[in-house]
């Protein structure tokens, strides 16, 4: 608090008490008091009156001062009254109860919302895992029907692969949803440990095996399959699914199309990429292609983008102390490289 604002603000009070001043002298002259002790007289009226306005000052910077400052400093401003001492003068006091009213306010707000969010992402994944069973056992009954030795007519042979097609999609986007809404408290559902590279890898590319083969695409694995990692295995197989996902749907339909899944390791990491020879990323849309929702110029080319997959995978690497980048050149190639460093915190 500058001492120019407070005397600026005590502007009245200043006015008055040099009034008072002027009418003490006006008086003692007017008595024909002594002018030593009108002199005397006016001077102690003077330091008294200035001696209550920088008391006052000095009581009330050191109280604003720290508040300011420690609202500043506090990453949660909103706890800066427990940093304060009390104030010893009643504007303070008054402040200082107002402030803790509001402070109890917005708490009991915040917890009625972090409440009500809570029971909407419990429900939602109670939804997802509901819904789930059905698709599994669509899945399931169209993958016998075409494995069926009664080979139907190509025609219905055809509509079973795009139904499932269409399953796989449908299933794909649930997941989203459900690691979505589960990335926001990751920690309370992940559990690090070692696991070797090939268990990782081996149940997602099944699990693409049949788009994969309907869509022509060579699937080209050069992997220590050996290799452990220190890592959550269900959250990095979905972030695997998302780039092989992300691969297939961008792949160029006038060549012939690959997915290569390799990786390198030094003695400080195991970098796992996915390369594709698809329709690649624009050089100005490759800085954003992390953000959330952001589809850029292939989500034009194709309408079923939501711009949420990467966004996702960033996310939960994040969470799992992974990093991830990408690499792109357009109508040419797109790699994208998942970084897990190695931590002798795990080896126990």
């Amino acid at each position: 608090m500058r001492i120019g604002a407070y005397i600026k603000d005590k502007g009245i009070e200043i006015l008055l008490s040099l009034i008072l001043l002027f009418l003490i002298i006006w008086l003692m002259i007017i008595f024909k008091l002594n002018i030593v002790a009108l002199v005397i007289i006016s001077g102690l009226v003077f330091l008294i009156e200035a001696a209550k306005l920088l008391y006052d000052y000095f009581r009330k910077e050191k109280f604003y001062t720290s508040l300011i400052n420690n609202a500043a400093r506090l990453d949660k401003a909103y706890l800066v009254l427990e940093t304060l001492e009390a104030p010893n003068f009643l504007e303070g006091k008054l402040l200082m109860e107002a402030l803790y009213d509001i402070d109890k306010s917005m708490a009991e707000n915040v917890n009625m919302y972090v409440s009500a969010r809570k029971e909407y992402r419990e429900y939602i994944e109670r939804w997802i895992h509901e819904v789930k069973l059905p698709l599994s056992a669509i899945s399931l009954k169209l993958h016998n029907m075409l494995n069926s030795e009664d080979v139907p007519d190509p025609a219905v042979l055809d509509s079973y692969k795009k139904i499932q097609a269409e399953v796989n999609r449908i299933t794909e986007y649930v997941d989203q949803v459900l690691y979505y809404s589960r990335s926001e408290n990751a920690e309370k559902d992940y559990h690090i440990s070692k696991s070797r590279l090939g268990s990782i890898i081996h149940p997602v590319v099944m699990d693409f095996r049949e788009t994969l083969l309907d869509g022509n695409i060579d699937l080209r694995i050069d992997v220590n399959g050996e290799a452990e990692v220190n890592t959550d295995t269900k959250w990095l197989r979905f972030i695997l699914g998302q780039l092989i996902s992300n691969s297939i749907k961008y792949r160029k339909t006038d060549t012939e199309s690959y997915i290569k899944i390799y990786s390198e390791e030094d003695e400080n990491s195991i970098r796992l990429y996915v390369e594709d020879n698809g329709i690649g990323i624009s050089e100005e849309d490759i800085k954003r292609v992390f953000d959330k929702s952001f589809t850029g110029k292939n989500g034009k080319i194709k309408a079923q983008s939501t711009g949420m997959g990467l966004y996702i995978v960033k996310e939960l690497a994040g969470k799992l102390g992974h990093t991830v980048g990408i690499e792109s050149s357009e109508n040419e190639w797109t790699r994208v490289c998942i970084e897990i460093n190695k931590n002798d915190f795990y080896d126990v």
